[in-house]
């Protein structure tokens, strides 16, 4: 028990710190960013909160890269310093040993999907909206109840946006100088165009003193909705989205007949994320055993990062190639961590010492 303990507690230390030394480079260079874009309403304390705001997205990104490098470091310190080799004098297997590393993978994998499903899509939404608020915009982001935007004497509503700046169950409303409704419209979908959006199924209903008309287009264009310069402040990517949001965008656009494989992808590879952790811990051991007589930190630090730098690159190949081979989102999703964790358990099993 203290044993397992000791390793657990070893393996979490060097994985945080491995996070924290991440997330402070992180946090220079989108300061760097973000100081080249200080203008108007636009300060400096704002841009800091900015950044604070997007570092928990960004250290779901670095989750896996963290972990490996902060495991091969830590049990690479204790394969240099003879306490692998001790335990393993004293009857402790390989297999015995990657329990307690297997335990952190799993801490560690409930930890990153909690954060994936709290902080990581709040830090997206208060950075927007502090954006939006700083271009002079009003928003209000309701979760499941879509996204209001705000603009002078008008009320838009959007049911959802997609990646390339696609609106989908838009309902405006204009209200006139004394708060009369004038004009408000529904619409199924609007394309961002070079004079305006191109909306379709468009039911127009128009208030005057006297009378209200209506009126419904299959397609209109409409010179002004959404400012476009509010586009990238409207659009999320999959990754920075929770598992929820993920779900209600993949099944409408499925049921809209739109294209979905990036949302489904994101909803499988945030649910194997836990898998993914615990194959980047026990893929440590057999390398930190490998190198304990070849090589210090130094090498050990050069070793993980590329690794994980091979292993990243790996995993977006297998993820996005099986998507365009046509695999189901949740196979290409799964791929990555089962091999990386069928390989982990090949190099135990072989007792690399």
């Amino acid at each position: 028990m203290r044993l397992d303990l000791y390793v657990l507690r070893t393996v979490l230390g060097g994985t945080l710190v491995t996070l924290g030394a991440l997330l402070g480079l992180a946090v220079i260079l989108l300061l760097l960013d973000e100081i080249d874009k200080v203008e108007g309403a636009y300060t400096l304390g704002k841009a800091m909160l900015f950044v604070l705001y997007m570092l928990p997205g960004y250290m779901l990104e670095f989750f896996p890269l963290a972990t490996l490098v902060g495991s091969l470091m830590a049990l690479g310190q204790l394969a240099a310093g003879n306490e692998i080799t001790a335990m393993r004098a004293a009857g402790v297997s390989l297999g015995r040993l990657a329990r307690p590393v297997l335990a952190a993978g799993v801490l560690l994998g409930l930890v990153g999907m909690l954060m994936g499903e709290t902080l990581g899509p709040l830090g997206q939404t208060q950075a927007r909206l502090m954006r939006a608020e700083a271009l002079g915009h009003t928003l209000s982001m309701q979760g499941e109840q879509g996204l209001w935007l705000r603009e002078q004497e008008r009320f838009v509503h959007l049911g959802y946006v997609t990646p390339g700046g696609e609106l989908h169950q838009v309902r405006a409303f204009a209200f006139g100088p004394d708060q009369t409704l004038r004009e408000a419209l529904l619409l199924e979908q609007a394309t961002p165009g070079e004079q305006g959006w191109e909306a379709s199924k468009v039911s127009s209903n128009t208030f005057r003193p006297e009378s209200v008309s209506m009126a419904f287009d299959a397609q209109r264009r409409l010179p002004a909705l959404v400012p476009a310069n509010l586009l990238n402040v409207l659009v999320v990517l999959p990754q920075y989205m929770s598992m929820q949001e993920l779900w209600r965008y993949a099944r409408f656009l499925d049921a809209n007949g739109l294209e979905s494989a990036s949302y489904w992808l994101a909803w499988w590879g945030k649910l194997f994320a836990p898998l993914q952790v615990v194959a980047m811990l026990l893929l440590a051991l057999p390398f930190a055993l490998a190198t304990r007589r070849t090589g210090g930190a130094g090498q050990r630090m050069v070793l993980g990062i590329l690794l994980g730098l091979a292993i990243l690159i790996l995993t977006r190949l297998l993820t996005q190639g099986g998507l365009l081979i046509g695999l189901p989102a949740w196979f290409a999703a799964l791929l990555p961590p089962v091999l990386f964790l069928a390989l982990a358990i090949l190099g135990l099993r072989r007792g690399v010492v």
